[in-house]
Formats: C-alpha cells, sequence, structure tokens
C-alpha cells in the first residue's frame, strides 16, 4: 500500500484523482449509508470530505478554464499567424498587379517613343546646395547615360539624366532652374519655354499678352528639341497679363510630385 501510495505522488495527476475519487467515496457513504441516527462515517469526516470534495470540483473547474483558456490563447496566435500570411501574400499581390500595369505601360512607351528603355527606381530626392538631387538606382552598367531622358509610366516628364555613375545615375529634375524644354498648351498653337523655377517649381516663360492661355490648361512637350514630343510636362497653375511687360508670367505646376519615389523609365535616343 505505502509503495503504490509513494508510486502515485510522482504521478500529481494521478494523486490529485486519488483523493478526488476518496472524499468522492466519503462523502457517498456518508451521506447514504447511515443506520437511523447513526452513520458509519462520523459527521466531520463527512463534511471534511465534502468540503475538500467541493475544494477539487472547484480546482477541476479552474483546472478546465485555464485548459480552455490556452486553447484560446494559441488559438489566437494561430489567427496572428494566418493573418500575417495572408497580409504578406496580399502585399505581394499587390506588388505583381502595380508591376503588370507598369509592364503594360512601358510596351506602349516603346511602341510610341523609343523601343531602348530601361526601367529604374529613384530611390533618393532633396534639395543640395547646387539644385535637387534625384538618384536612380541603375547606371552604366545596366546602359544609362549622360542625356537620356526620365519619365513615369504614365508618360509624365520628371528630367534628363545629368551624370552617370557604375551603379546609380543623378537627373536634373524639372524643378531645377537649369532644366528647359519647349512645351505647348494641348490642343493650342502656344508655344513657351518650360522652365524649373524651385519654390515656384516650374514657369513657362515667352508666352506673349496676346497669347491665350488660361489656369488648368495642360501643357505637353513639342518634340522640337531633344524630349520627345506629347510627354506630360504639368498643368497651368497661374497666369498673371504683366501690363507693364512684354510677356506673361505663368507657372506651372509640373505633373511630375516633388517628392516622387518609384519606378521610372530612362529612355535612350
Amino acid at each position: 500500500m505505502i509503495c503504490w501510495f509513494i508510486k502515485l505522488r510522482k504521478s500529481p495527476l494521478k494523486l490529485l484523482s486519488f483523493f478526488i475519487l476518496t472524499a468522492l467515496i466519503i462523502f457517498i457513504i456518508g451521506r447514504y449509508a447511515s443506520f437511523g441516527r447513526f452513520s458509519i462515517v462520523p459527521r466531520f469526516v463527512i463534511d471534511s470530505s465534502a468540503f475538500i470534495f467541493g475544494r477539487f470540483e472547484y480546482l477541476n473547474r479552474f483546472a478546465g478554464e485555464l485548459k480552455r483558456f490556452r486553447s484560446l490563447a494559441d488559438e489566437n496566435n494561430n489567427l496572428k499567424k494566418n493573418n500575417f500570411n495572408l497580409l504578406s501574400r496580399l502585399a505581394m499581390l499587390d506588388i505583381l498587379e502595380q508591376e503588370n500595369d507598369f509592364l503594360k505601360n512601358v510596351l506602349k512607351i516603346k511602341k510610341e517613343i523609343s523601343p531602348d528603355i530601361i526601367y529604374a527606381n529613384i530611390f533618393n530626392v532633396n534639395l543640395g546646395h547646387d539644385g535637387y538631387n534625384v538618384l536612380l538606382n541603375k547606371g552604366s552598367k545596366e546602359g544609362v547615360k549622360k542625356g537620356d531622358i526620365v519619365i513615369t509610366e504614365q508618360k509624365a516628364l520628371l528630367g534628363i539624366v545629368e551624370d552617370v555613375s557604375d551603379n546609380f545615375s543623378r537627373v536634373l529634375f524639372v524643378f531645377d532652374p537649369k532644366f528647359k524644354t519647349t512645351a505647348k498648351v494641348l490642343g493650342s498653337d502656344v508655344v513657351g519655354i518650360a522652365k524649373g523655377a524651385y519654390q515656384d517649381k516650374m514657369r513657362l516663360e515667352l508666352i506673349s499678352k496676346e497669347d491665350k492661355i488660361k489656369e488648368g490648361d495642360i501643357l505637353i512637350t513639342t518634340g522640337d528639341d531633344m524630349f520627345p514630343p506629347a510627354l506630360l510636362v504639368g498643368f497651368i497653375s497661374y497666369v498673371d497679363s504683366n501690363e507693364s511687360g512684354i510677356f506673361k508670367n505663368i507657372r506651372i505646376n509640373p505633373a511630375i510630385e516633388e517628392q516622387f519615389l518609384g519606378r521610372v523609365i530612362v529612355l535612350s535616343l
């Protein structure tokens, strides 16, 4: 008997079951096995057994709730993992869809403008002491050359390659005063020179007072210089007739955003 009890001590679950069973047996005997006013088991033993049985029953319920809590925690962790996996797949799907749309636009540009193009990404845009620093992640190793034109997949003009290293290139941004191109109002014969203007973004010069131009007009390249025709330059944002001068004072809101980061196309013409 002692050896058996020692074995039970080595297994807490079996020992707990033993005590619960013993208390239950004592409680049943005391409750139902009595003769008149006398009981086989003393009353205090019965009461103690009932109390112990109640405590064990409470512990059993507590253990069940703890097990249920652990099960819910595990289930919650599994749901989080599944949610992260789903988000990862959605992110990959989104990237693939964007890349698919980008490649479709690239095919159109190849047909319309130039078959010689290079895909690149802008990884830095900032205003330095010598102008805007717009850096591409492609350089001479990928075939980028000084003078190549940089546009977006929507054919918005971004600038022209100014310096080339082995693995990256610096672009002369359309906001830079050194940048200029011949531009015309879409659907009109009004032509001028679109130039970078830093804080004013861009200006349209050489537009006479007689030329009809208004805010909201769209500007595109004419193709009369090194830039291909029909590239989107921007939108007229301000027109001042300047009564004392010969030309109108016109500002342009460029089609390209000032802090644009993302895929671009380098045209090798």
